[in-house]
């Protein structure tokens, strides 16, 4: 089968790549068309735009994208009367190939075109000009971030209104927003990373995770999704890999009583951090411990703390429970949230000291390497 294979760029542009693949699984069910790579990319069978039921997944009420705008003064990626025609065109991608005539895409970089045989073709001045239309990004990709049609600077793109974008770029960013996960304070996230395989895991576990613990942060979905790689995934991340996983949190902020704006804001773990919640015996232990207390000292980097945490448990736990005071049981209700542990604070604190003790073995083998 030919296959299209699919880079890791910007965020936007990740976003869109998973949030097609989101969209295959769950529509057509055809999970069986794409392939991580060792590289980072994604292949993608080119037989999967013909596959790709249009009327359902863009245009009846069960639709995963409203693509068609409610008016010409306010466009989406689509005009009402080019619906026809959109069926063509994303079957076209199937043809979609480098050429030296066509302009740099400024979301994927390469020089991707629909051959004008297929235009031809299909015998339609109006397909030509739907191509000719979203060459450019603005509102009709995306509503948040494109720059008004003609008219105002894009804050997204440093101002640029005139960024280019290939057929398949504007084909797969309309798919963004199915790769964020929706927060319960109305805000949504997306991690991303250089490497569609660390995308695709990561988010997956992020939306498990938040759907059955009370994850209060981005920092902790985040260090929790780290943890969950470690333990479920084969793979190793890279360094580069690492260093580059960041949260896209879009969100509404408040101007006025009247007006709502669409802001994205971005956080990242330091790479050391990161290092450490990739590793496989520390992941376990964290998981093992359950403890958000623990897991926080561990995100902030408190290493000392967790030193502390583990001496004074000990010494609590040494005494008999009628023996100990209300400061020490404010403390302990304070600091051990789970029965298992509360059970248990001698076998806790020594979870406490072996974690402490692997953080400093591994930050020890960093520095040397």
């Amino acid at each position: 089968m030919s296959e299209i294979v699919l880079y890791p760029g910007n965020w936007l542009y990740n976003a869109g790549v998973v949030g097609l693949l989101v969209s295959i699984e769950r529509v057509e069910k055809l999970s069986n068309y794409y392939g991580f790579n060792n590289d980072g990319s994604v292949s993608l069978g080119r037989d999967i735009f013909n596959k790709l039921d249009v009327e359902q997944r863009y245009f009846s009420e069960e639709r995963i994208s409203s693509i068609v705008g409610k008016s010409t003064l306010y466009r989406n990626f689509l005009q009402p009367s080019w619906k026809d025609k959109f069926h063509y065109f994303v079957e076209s991608l199937f043809e979609i190939a480098e050429t030296e005539d066509s302009t740099c895409c400024n979301l994927c970089y390469r020089k991707l075109a629909l051959p004008e045989a297929k235009i031809q073709d299909l015998n339609s001045k109006d397909l030509e000009k739907f191509l000719d239309g979203i060459k450019r990004f603005d509102i009709r990709h995306n509503t948040m971030l494109g720059p008004s049609i003609g008219e105002f600077p894009n804050g997204f793109w440093d101002g640029n209104g005139s960024l280019c974008i290939c057929p398949l770029c504007a084909f797969l960013i309309i798919h963004h927003h199915l790769s964020f996960i929706p927060l319960s304070d109305g805000s949504e996230i997306f991690i991303n990373a250089p490497s569609f395989e660390a995308i695709w895991y990561l988010n997956k576990y992020a939306r498990e995770v938040y759907g059955k613990e009370k994850l209060k942060t981005t920092k902790e979905i985040l260090g929790i999704s780290l943890i969950e790689a470690a333990l479920k995934l084969n793979i190793q991340l890279g360094k580069w890999t690492m260093m580059n996983i960041e949260v896209v949190n879009k969100y509404k902020t408040i101007i006025d009583e009247k007006t709502k704006i669409d802001k994205v804001d971005f956080f990242s773990l330091p790479y050391e951090i990161v290092l450490l919640l990739s590793d496989n015996e520390i992941a376990s232990l964290l998981d093992d411990i359950g403890e958000f207390s623990v897991l926080n000292l561990v995100l902030d980097g408190n290493f000392r703390r967790i030193l502390e945490l583990a001496e004074r448990i000990f010494k609590i736990a040494l005494k008999p429970e009628k023996e100990r005071g209300t400061q020490e049981k404010n403390f302990m209700n304070d600091k051990v949230r789970l029965k298992k542990n509360k059970e248990n604070l001698i076998l806790f604190s020594q979870k406490l000291f072996k974690l402490y003790a692997l953080i400093e073995e591994k930050a020890k083998k960093e520095v040397s390497v």
